[in-house]
């Protein structure tokens, strides 16, 4: 019962659930929103490849993207409507209101373009032809944005009774595969592995001929089944628990524990009791809360009395049930996989006698049983390796979206089966194995080819570590003892999946051309940028004269309709040329203003490279690569002081010679350089999309150029403003660093610590990902990211300025303060 107390009464194995589990219902409401919410914002249903993009009006079927969140609400509608309707019923329904969005989405296309030459005819036609239509289009009843929402609803809402509809063909494609496929001579050997094959697939999907599948709202259990953090985040708290299990160990008390009368047998018992109500606890609620939310975010009738192959993604799923039944039985399996899971935790951690070899062990373990699952060939040999592994039933979703069946000795067997069949014996030996070892194992057996190896190792590290100096142990110590080197390659990772660029979409084609012609005639305005335009506009003359010259020659009938289209072709392009050629113009007309208020001759610029990385529409971008940023800083630099103060060394590194200034100069000098470190990585990446997107020759135009820069006060070229914003955001990165050196001064143990430096982000995840804009004052990622103080719709280098010089003096006031602490920390009890 002790035991039951000291862990369930453990406020850090409390505090990091708890931050698992805000974690886990965070990433899982920004993964359904990155993921559009299961919406196909690409959804178009017009035929007409004609029709597909106008002249003046967006581009409709490419680059006009819906509202996600619209869409889901539409979605939701129209499946409370057809919810109680025949599948096939609500099917026909939806193709015909998909005809008439794909028409409706051309006839707002020919609205928009009625003045061009080659819509008017068309737009004649149809003007008398689906006048209601027309009417409410140009009325604006109708917008762009509904046709669009409606129609990605109604594709959706397709796509899943098209399945439902179509399963009953599916279940009949199996069984005349096998016909066909044992006719075959190379399969026709029942008596081997593959003729073996078809006939078991053929057998376990035949109870399921006649199932009735209908409709309902089926995010929630897609969502619950395609979340696979979840998973891992599971994983990481038996880890934890596990880990509690060694504090014996640590703190020197195994010895007393081992040759206590209830020290072996009746702890392990009590041990694998709370394993097993961790388990439990911890399924329900990281999957419970998963289902809770995807239910809040797709509806609630997912319809439990269901088929469960109702949802698609249970589609190969060869088992008559409801999905109520399939979700108890998930949860079930859920929660004794991971029972097994964690008895083969403690089992490995406890075999091993030296605590710091622990964590080693368990990498090493866990790292090959993911090669093997992840790189291991569904075609060999050794795939029951693959599949009878830990991950496994770490994912173990994917044994009920997938069916396979493996070669066991001969016979087709497949992955559920094999992974239900061994929960039972895997548990029992791993249970006995863990009982037997808490009983045998003796504290004092230390002699271990492992541990001779660390022993081994150990000493020749020492030797190394001799010549490293303060400094050199400063990074040490914040790599290898506080596990550093762990974030620093979590922080690569995530660093390499970072994205610096949105692509800035041209919507219309005179757009698209305006484009290419910035790209030609990039540069500095003079005589030639007007001499350029001059004979763009000469050719835009000619095709127009020209189409004048064959209307009356057709009208005189000197030529055919062949000649006269001809003509009309390039009158359209001229007049998309036209189009292209006034933007340029008037934005020439805008520089050659701003050239004489400035005083220096701007240039004509392609400005879409630099949109892309440092406008406004990359701001989440940016924001989200500063919060990478201060996130890596902030766990690297937690620990520097509150290591010290854990051991007590704290004290000795003061009472040293020269110790307090040098000790705390070289934790300044490993900030700073953790903090270049980092902003190297993630702006030097930066750095090297936009030099691989724009021509160099640009960086040497003025900055005010830029239209989003035209109110910078600096004169320079955009070159030398690129320097200044990765310097000052260098500042501010090393200011946020400072923060958590000073966050660490006060701290006295490393979970704390750990959280404070993370807990730095806080203010920008509420303003960022929750919207609360009070938060925006904060939030350091604003600073950190700069170019959101920059733009001119949320701020201006004034702003800049004063955020930065609130940074800096946050970041000396810290330095300052840390000082303080270790000056006189020992008189405040410290």
């Amino acid at each position: 019962m002790r035991e039951y107390l000291r862990v369930f009464t453990n406020r850090r194995l409390w505090l990091g659930f708890g931050m698992l589990l805000l974690l886990n219902l965070f990433f899982f409401w920004q993964a359904q929103k990155d993921g559009n919410y299961g919406m196909n914002l690409s959804a178009n249903f017009s035929n007409s490849a004609d029709l597909s993009f106008g002249i003046n009006a967006e581009i409709i079927d490419r680059t006009m993207d819906a509202d996600a969140a619209r869409c889901l609400r539409i979605y939701r509608n129209l499946l409370q409507k057809y919810r109680d309707t025949d599948t096939w019923t609500a099917q026909a329904e939806l193709e015909q209101m998909a005809e008439d969005l794909g028409l409706l989405t051309e006839l707002y296309i020919i609205v928009q373009n009625k003045d061009q030459y080659y819509y008017a005819d068309q737009y004649e036609e149809y003007r008398l032809k689906y006048a209601p239509y027309i009417k409410k289009l140009e009325q604006r009843t109708w917008t762009r944005e509904d046709i669009k929402s409606l129609t990605v609803a109604v594709d959706a809402l397709l796509s899943q009774l098209s399945y439902l509809n179509g399963y009953e063909d599916y279940l009949d494609g199996i069984r005349e595969n096998k016909d066909r496929m044992l006719a075959f001579s190379v399969f026709s050997d029942t008596d081997g592995f593959s003729g073996r094959n078809i006939i078991r697939t053929a057998a376990d999907f035949e109870d399921l001929t006649g199932v009735q599948l209908s409709l309902g709202a089926d995010g929630a259990v897609n969502a619950l089944l395609d979340f696979p953090l979840t998973d891992y985040l599971l994983l990481l708290t038996l880890i934890l628990v596990c880990l509690s299990f060694l504090e014996e160990r640590e703190k020197g008390l195994w010895c007393v524990i081992h040759a206590a009368l209830s020290g072996r047998f009746r702890l392990a018992a009590a041990r694998a009791g709370i394993l097993f109500c961790v388990s439990a606890g911890a399924s329900v609620l990281l999957y419970g809360s998963d289902l809770y939310m995807g239910i809040a975010i797709y509806g609630g009738e997912i319809g439990l009395d269901r088929a469960a192959q109702s949802v698609e993604l249970l589609g190969k799923l060869p088992q008559a049930c409801t999905l109520g039944g399939f979700l108890v039985q998930f949860f079930m399996m859920r929660v004794l996989s991971a029972f097994i899971l964690a008895l083969l935790l403690w089992l490995l951690l406890s075999a091993v006698h030296d605590v710091k070899l622990t964590i080693a062990v368990l990498t090493i373990f866990l790292g090959a049983e993911y090669v093997l699952y992840r790189f291991l060939p569904v075609q060999s040999l050794f795939n029951i390796f693959k599949y009878f592994n830990i991950f496994s039933y770490i994912h173990l979703s994917e044994l009920y979206t997938n069916y396979l069946n493996v070669d066991l000795f001969g016979y087709p067997v497949g992955i559920r089966r094999i992974s239900q069949t061994a929960l039972l014996p895997l548990g029992l030996v791993c249970g006995i194995w863990c009982a037997v070892l808490a009983c045998v194992q003796k504290p004092a057996g230390g002699k271990s080819r492992l541990v001779r190896l660390s022993w081994l190792w150990n000493s020749v590290k020492d030797r190394m570590l001799r010549h490293l100096g303060l400094f050199g142990m400063e990074l040490y110590k914040i790599l290898f003892l506080q596990r550093g080197i762990v974030i620093a390659a979590v922080f690569v990772y995530a660093v390499s999946g970072l994205t610096f660029t949105i692509p800035v979409q041209a919507a219309t084609l005179p757009m698209q051309l305006a484009r290419e012609y910035l790209v030609q005639w990039e540069g500095e305005l003079n005589g030639e940028t007007q001499k350029q335009i001059a004979a763009v506009q000469k050719e835009i003359d000619t095709a127009e004269d020209a189409l004048e010259q064959a209307q009356r020659e057709y009208d005189g009938g000197k030529i055919d309709y062949t000649q006269l289209s001809a003509c009309i072709r390039e009158n359209d392009a001229a007049g998309i040329k036209r189009q292209a050629l006034q933007s340029i113009q008037n934005r020439v007309n805008e520089l050659q203003i701003l050239s004489e208020e400035k005083g220096r001759a701007l240039w004509l610029l392609d400005e879409s490279v630099y949109e892309s990385i440092y406008g406004e529409e990359a701001g989440y971008l940016r924001q989200r690569a500063a919060l990478v940023g201060l996130l890596a800083v902030g766990l690297l630099l937690a620990g520097c002081f509150a290591y010290e103060a854990r051991s007590g060394m704290n004290r000795v590194a003061r009472a040293g010679w020269n110790g307090r200034g040098k000790w705390m100069f070289t934790k300044i000098t490993a900030a700073l350089l953790v903090a270049t470190a980092v902003w190297g990585l993630i702006y030097g990446r930066e750095v090297y999309t936009m030099m691989s997107t724009c021509r160099v020759d640009s960086l040497g135009a003025p900055v005010q150029s830029l239209k989003m820069l035209t109110e910078f006060p600096v004169p320079c070229s955009i070159g030398t403003f690129l320097i200044l914003l990765y310097g000052y955001r260098w500042i501010m990165l090393v200011c946020s660093g400072f923060l958590v050196l000073w966050v660490s001064s006060r701290m006295k143990r490393m979970e704390p610590a750990y959280m404070a430096g993370a807990g730095v982000l806080l203010p920008s995840l509420l303003y960022h990902y929750i919207g609360i804009k009070p938060f925006r004052y904060l939030a350091l990622s604003m600073p950190v990211a700069a170019m959101d103080l920059l733009l001119p719709g949320s701020g201006s280098a004034f702003r800049a300025c004063v955020v930065g010089g609130l940074m800096t003096a946050m970041g000396i006031g810290s330095l300052c303060l840390i000082r303080r602490e270790v000056k006189y920390g020992s008189r405040l009890g410290k």
